[in-house]
């Protein structure tokens, strides 16, 4: 392979990919202003179901350096960030808002994410027999601090007014006397939504609604740090493994989605539609638990 080399500062090289100031760069060995960029792009994965514990990761790879194996690890780390900041610029923050357009509207938003991949841990590194250098780095997606939530969702709910969790309407529920009964009595510990074969994409701001465009639950509805610190639902992807998922806890109510949908202005489908009956099911089985609250839910994709 021809060895191609582009010498940048790692704050040139930084700011290329997310326009940062100087303030915000990588740091760089004190004897050292530049560093070689000899980089073959790597993609990542984002694991979306690990629970409170998911995390993105991407492998970054520097190509040998003729100052040494150090400069081809810094090379590595700095291909890592970068590709690790094209992934999170994809993450789906709600229906209608990706990370990248928050990157770009909000500098806030943005210093975050600088910090937050200043932060990246690395997971894996060694030398390829070529004399390469990889380094796999990954980074949170939930956390109270330091996590791709911590920087998303305190500007999409800045402008959210607060809403309880609605309740039902016992007369005019669909569900008779007796399955009300049931469920109330049933203890439910959270709720399981079977979307599986739909194509739900994950997201950190879901709503499940009914088929009449009711909403049932949302951010609006919950402490906006509990969906920061551990997430508004978790996926899995079967119902086995959800009903067993530690959020949904040992006896979760499990209904089946009708459809999945996007938000007033999109299509990606990171929405749930269940049947008016399930709606008042869920909602019934939180008045007596408050799992809805807990964020004691998870979606099977």
């Amino acid at each position: 392979m021809k060895k191609t080399t582009k010498k940048l500062t790692m704050a040139i090289a930084l700011g290329t990919a997310l326009t940062f100031s100087a303030s915000t760069a990588f740091a760089v060995p004190t004897n050292t202003t530049e560093v070689a960029v000899n980089v073959t792009l790597q993609q990542g994965t984002i694991d979306w179901g690990q629970d409170s514990n998911s995390k993105i990761t991407a492998v970054g790879i520097g190509l040998p350096d003729s100052r040494g194996m150090a400069m081809s690890r810094l090379a590595a780390i700095m291909d890592a960030q970068r590709n690790l900041l094209g992934i999170i610029k994809g993450v789906q923050v709600d229906s209608d808002t990706l990370m990248e357009e928050l990157i770009v509207k909000s500098d806030t938003v943005k210093r975050s994410i600088g910090g937050l991949l200043q932060g990246a841990q690395v997971v894996d590194e060694g030398a390829n027999a070529d004399g390469s250098y990889y380094v796999r780095m990954s980074v949170p997606l939930y956390g109270a601090t330091g996590s791709v939530a911590a920087a998303a969702l305190p500007e999409i709910t800045k402008n959210i007014t607060p809403q309880p969790i609605p309740t039902v309407n016992i007369k005019k529920t669909p569900l008779k006397e007796v399955e009300i009964v049931q469920v109330k009595s049933a203890t439910y510990t959270g709720v399981v939504v079977d979307a599986s074969g739909m194509g739900l994409e994950p997201t950190f701001s879901p709503v499940i609604y009914d088929t009449n465009g009711r909403a049932i639950y949302g951010i609006s509805n919950i402490d906006p740090d509990l969906a920061i610190s551990s997430g508004m639902v978790g996926y899995a992807k079967n119902v086995e493994n959800a009903a067993v998922n530690s959020r949904a806890a040992t006896n979760p109510l499990v209904v089946k989605a009708v459809t999945v949908k996007g938000g007033s202005n999109s299509v990606n489908p990171v929405n749930v539609v269940v049947t008016p009956e399930d709606a008042d099911r869920i909602l019934l089985a939180n008045e007596s638990s408050g799992m809805l609250g807990k964020c004691a839910v998870v979606f099977v994709r």
